[in-house]
């Protein structure tokens, strides 16, 4: 509002979210205080000093600017002076008493819950007095429960109740450890069947480390006896609800106040392409500004793609490692690096760059080494010499700037206040949570305007607000006393980071996200993951007390940081579901800086002493462990173990108290045994699982990646926590034995069905829990109907389904059994993707059939070698299936009624038919010989839309059919067209001009699909071996955007003309259709060399009269 009444505003216009000066007409980013400084003639931050304007107008700006300074200073050393007492409190304020409020609400209510779960429970074998010292150890807890929250309050103020609550963290996790020890012991009785003094772990369970444990807290109540702390009982639990509608959709790329700059650099990346090698443009700014954001608006532009071969996108970070930036180059371009060296990673760049033109982003540089990046200039520059090619760098260092660039910097501004509260509204009422009342738009107005600018505190503002409804708690926000901390540029936000991370709803919520420090900057963190990380560090066991999953609770908690940034750049799957997200680099500074007390992360050099520090989470890299010494006292009571290429035999002694142990190594020892506290086991590359493997009781996630590993135990099943189950179900070929005894498993990718009991499909009835994705393999196995149904799968959340028979076996009589045990499979009613592979029935059983009414949240249906199969099954209802594929359905003669609607009439409720479908794929339908269309089985005055949504349609091997129903010939949004091997086709759909790849081959067509020659995006054109093609249209509007164009073996060759002078071709096939060349234009052109200069590939073949190629190729 200010801002419009100044007076300097008649001196200038707004232009395209810029200002330009009337009298000298440049223009420039900024509000009223900019356009000031420009008419005082002070220049600075992309503000030249105006060499137009009036004496009289410049020296009433100079007179402004001066008691604008004047007043600066005045108001600054006031603010200094008021605000110095609270500042200084908060500013030394440590992090380590900070966390320890966050750890013990989580610790004691756990050791409370365990405490309390040995007493109730009926533990044969123990001493009468220890159900005695268990009772008195609950009292101990419960009065510290209740003196907890007031001392977190005052540990900032008073030290001595920080030192207090230091040593009761430490004795806290030495009560876990001991409570942990005897829940193991039990455990083991159960499992083995043994008596109590036959177990092996009896000697760690001694009742008195329980007395012990007990004595240390009553001194610890002791102590704290004239502190006069309140008793005080804190909520655990938020009172969120887990099924709020959490809005993960919040764009993290929105464009707001940023249109100006996107435009600019599109223009400038892609009009400086062709005038040297690498040109370099840098984005500068200060963090938070939406460099990365910028970046990627950019990076994603339709201009953009069109213009560049290439994109890739390298997170750079701290350490400019040239060899780590050009691994990252090859992994963005979808390389598999496994195992190679520094010399095939520069061979592969070599392959993957050359003559080809790129764009590649360097993202968050910080590094002013110039020598390393003259090093990755070289390389790059060796790989390819064409001009043309750009490098977009975001960097907070002008230094940085000055080193890379070849264009002026690109100075990102922070935005108006406007800009900031249309961010903070957008992420705080959007989803409805909140009314958007005259009261809370005033508040909110006034915070955005203390975000100073700078969009991502806007963000994570509005997120973290958006969880209060109270009046009272956005007055707290507004007027919190850490506004006093910000910079007068807010170039530190980590206070409002502080501010956000203060209001997250509950301890535990806290605790999980600062434990995320553990994970690498920039690193995709799988959401399921994270949460069972947390499951097994005891963050999520809360739940128990309201009675729901603990992974429920994690999901709730992902969600919440998500919602208020602290997490963002979701990534989802194809079924809607979040299936990861990342840590904005600023946040991920502020995870370590409130975690550096339990925290240890080793990265580069070995480091030689770390025995001081005793963290509860390490982590460290290839590089850091092999000359690290981890011996002594440091590590006895690390939780969290992450690490790679570590002889983790000889160190396995100092990490008994391990609740997670994420290792790439090619061998587990034995004595892992050892480690009976271990939650979740995350292993990579490594060969063979250990027998002892099956003694870790409390193992709640087994994670396997890479494909060494064959076999899993075959006592498994003794595992009774074991609740995920992570692994590649292709490298095996058996299913451990007795899986049902697993009833908390919820994860399972695979289960191979077995003849003999304890490997039968029975063992999945036990499993209520299991949940997600799973294939079943080996249903030959199943005997009947009956034992088909113990699955129970209809009980299951099962939104994913693959249902595989055996490849090798016999085929008489086979279908009847099939069509049983199919029908006793029948899956829940959530269902979102299902596959049925090798099914020998010639029906589908009813479940199937009625799909349409049954399975209203399929998305996904993949019918493969249903070689028996007469009819397709009826799914023309389906309102959200996305994905159709039928292969090998060898027995379909032809597609009709029943594969759109079914014979009882229910379609006359409906106007569109496939309403959703994006993919349709038929392949390998031998028989195939007539598909019909939905409009002939219909009455004529009733309308019918039929695949309106179709982007894909692929045909390969259906030799006998003839024709193609009209409604394909209507999908004005189809985007790609394969055409394989279908000699009989006669016709195919007219393509609209959105067709990008277009593939017929050996096609029995005379012309090609109407609207060709309108296809502007056509990208991709080959059409081979169709020998009634009778003549190609003139491709001469499409040619500006073909890539790759591939004619040939269509004899009698057709009249073809290319007429278009363009770059962008670089593939052109020719064959077996060419008697004179004069009748192919684009090879006669005088100016071929320059017209085609893009050109890689050129194949001409089957010409015998041609003799020589035109000098100008």
């Amino acid at each position: 509002m200010g801002r419009e009444r100044d007076q300097f505003w008649a001196y200038a216009v707004k232009v395209n979210g810029r200002f330009k000066c009337n009298f000298c007409e440049q223009d420039f980013p900024g509000g009223a205080s900019r356009i000031k400084a420009h008419l005082a003639g002070v220049p600075g931050n992309d503000i030249k000093a105006c060499n137009a304007v009036p004496l009289d107008v410049q020296n009433k700006a100079k007179a402004t600017q001066k008691k604008r300074e004047a007043q600066a200073t005045q108001e600054t050393n006031k603010k200094l002076k008021s605000a110095s007492t609270s500042a200084s409190k908060l500013k030394n304020k440590g992090k380590e008493e900070y966390m320890a409020e966050v750890v013990l609400n989580d610790v004691v209510d756990r050791l409370i819950a365990n405490a309390f779960s040995l007493h109730a429970s009926d533990y044969i074998g123990f001493e009468s007095s220890f159900k005695v010292e268990l009772k008195n150890l609950l009292e101990t807890l419960l009065k510290i429960k209740f003196l907890l929250d007031d001392a977190q309050k005052r540990q900032s103020s008073e030290e001595s109740v920080r030192i207090w609550l230091m040593e009761l963290r430490d004795v806290a996790y030495d009560a876990d450890n001991v409570l942990d020890e005897f829940s193991y012991f039990w455990q083991e009785v159960q499992t083995q069947n043994l008596m109590v003094d036959q177990v092996r772990s009896f000697s760690f369970c001694n009742p008195d480390k329980v007395k012990t444990i007990k004595q240390l807290l009553d001194k610890i109540v002791h102590d704290v006896a004239g502190f006069g702390l309140r008793m005080e009982l804190l909520n655990s639990i938020s009172n969120i609800s887990l099924d709020m509608n959490i809005d993960l959709l919040l764009d993290d790329s929105e464009v707001v106040g940023r249109e100006y700059d996107v435009t600019k650099m599109v223009n400038v990346v892609i009009s400086s392409s062709n005038q040297q090698v690498i040109s370099v443009l840098p984005i500068v700014g200060m963090a938070g500004l939406g460099k990365t954001t910028l970046a990627k608006l950019v990076y994603n532009n339709e201009l953009i793609k069109k213009h560049f071969d290439v994109l890739a996108w390298v997170n750079v970070g701290i350490h400019f490692d040239v060899e780590g930036i050009l691994r990252e180059i090859l992994i963005s371009l979808e390389e598999d690096l496994s195992d190679l060296n520094y010399d095939k990673i520069l061979q592969i760049c070599a392959e993957k760059l050359r003559a080809i033109k790129y764009l590649l982003i360097l993202d968050d540089v910080q590094d002013e080494d110039l020598e390393k990046w003259d090093t990755l200039k070289g390389y790059l520059s060796k790989f390819n010499s064409s001009t043309g090619n750009n490098i977009v760098v975001t960097t907070r260092s002008d230094n940085v700037a000055k080193i890379m660039e070849t264009h002026p910097k690109h100075q990102l501004e922070k935005l108006s206040k406007d800009d900031c509260w249309s961010i903070f509204k957008k992420r705080t009422f959007t989803n409805g949570r909140i009314p958007l009342t005259l009261d809370l738009e005033v508040i909110g107005r006034e915070i955005a305007k203390r975000c100073g600018g700078v969009p991502w505190a806007a963000r994570v503002l509005g997120g973290t607000i958006s969880f209060k409804c109270d009046k009272d708690k956005w007055l707290e926000i507004q007027n919190n006393k850490i506004w006093d901390l910000l910079d007068e540029d807010n170039s530190d936000i980590f206070p409002v980071l502080k501010l956000c991370f203060d209001h997250l709803p509950t301890p535990s919520l806290k605790r999980c996200f600062a434990y995320c420090a553990i994970f690498p900057k920039y690193y995709d963190m799988k959401k399921d993951e994270v949460i069972q990380y947390w499951m097994a560090e005891g963050f999520l066991e809360l739940a128990k007390e309201v009675n729901v999953m603990m992974e429920d609770i994690g999901n709730m908690y992902f969600n919440i940081l998500l919602a208020t940034s602290f997490f963002q750049n979701a990534r989802m799957d194809d079924y809607g579901n979040v299936i990861s997200c990342k840590m904005h680099d600023l946040v991920h500074d502020f995870a370590l800086s409130i975690s550096k007390s339990e925290s240890l992360i080793l990265e580069g050099d070995p480091v030689d002493n770390v025995s001081s520090i005793q963290p509860l989470f390490v982590r460290f890299d290839s590089k850091t462990a092999p000359g690290t010494s981890f011996s002594g006292d440091g590590f006895i009571k690390v939780r969290t173990l992450t690490s790679e290429n570590v002889n983790f035999d000889i160190m396995l002694s100092n990490f008994r108290c391990l609740r997670v142990l994420k290792l790439s190594s090619h061998g587990l020892p034995d004595s892992i045994e050892q480690l009976i506290h271990l939650r979740l086991l995350d292993i990579y590359q490594t060969r063979e699982l250990p027998k002892s493997i099956t003694k870790l009781y409390n193992l709640q996630t087994l994670r396997i990646k890479g494909s060494h590993v064959r076999v899993l135990p075959e006592h498994l099943s003794n595992l009774i926590n074991l609740r995920h189950i992570h692994i590649n179900w292709g490298c095996f070929i058996k299913t451990p034995k007795n899986m049902s005894m697993l009833t908390c498993l919820q994860t399972l990718p695979f289960f191979a069905v077995g003849s003999e009991d304890g490997y039968r499909i029975t063992e999945l009835g036990a499993l209520k829990n299991l949940k997600g994705e799973i294939v079943i393999k080996n249903l030959e196995r199943v005997k009947d109907e009956e034992e088909a149904k113990s699955a129970k799968l209809k009980e299951k959340e099962i939104f994913k389904l693959g249902l595989h028979w055996s490849l090798d076996r016999g085929e008489d009589d086979m279908y009847n059994e099939d069509e049983k045990v199919l029908e006793g499979l029948q899956p829940h009613p959530n269902l979102k993707s299902l596959k049925i592979e090798w099914y020998l029935g010639k029906k589908f059983p009813s479940w199937v059939v009625g799909l349409s009414s049954l399975y209203h949240n399929l998305i996904e249906i993949n019918l493969r070698y249903c070689r028996e199969c007469e009819e397709v099954p009826t799914l023309g209802q389906l309102p959200c299936l996305r994905v159709l594929e039928m292969e090998g359905m060898g027995k379909v003669r032809c597609i009709g009624s029943e594969f759109y609607f079914h014979s009882d009439g229910s379609y006359r409720n409906t106007t569109t038919l496939f309403p959703a479908l994006r993919i349709l794929k038929l392949e390998k339908m031998d028989f195939l010989e007539e598909w019909k269309d939905a409009k002939e089985l219909t009455t004529a005055d009733e309308v019918l839309f039929v695949f309106p949504c179709l982007q894909e349609l692929t045909l390969i091997e259906c030799r006998k059919l003839r024709d193609l129903p009209d409604s394909l010939h209507t999908c004005v949004s189809l985007q790609k067209l394969v055409v394989l091997y279908c000699p009989r086709l006669r016709s195919l759909p007219g393509v609209p001009s959105v067709i990008r790849p277009l593939e017929i081959i050996e096609c029995g067509i005379d012309e090609l699909p109407s609207g060709l020659q309108f296809c502007a995006s056509l990208q991709y054109l080959e059409i081979s071996r169709c020998p009634n093609l009778k003549s190609i249209p003139d491709l001469e509007k499409v040619f500006h955007s073909l890539i790759n164009l591939k004619l040939s073996n269509n004899s009698p060759y057709p009249r073809l003309i290319l007429s278009r002078r363009e770059d962008r071709l670089k593939t052109l096939v020719i064959g077996e259709f060419i008697e004179d060349l004069n009748a192919f234009s684009i090879l006669r052109y005088p100016s071929f060399q320059y017209s085609y200069a893009s050109l890689k590939k050129l194949l001409l073949h089957g010409s015998p009269a041609l003799k020589s190629l035109p000098n100008e190729i």
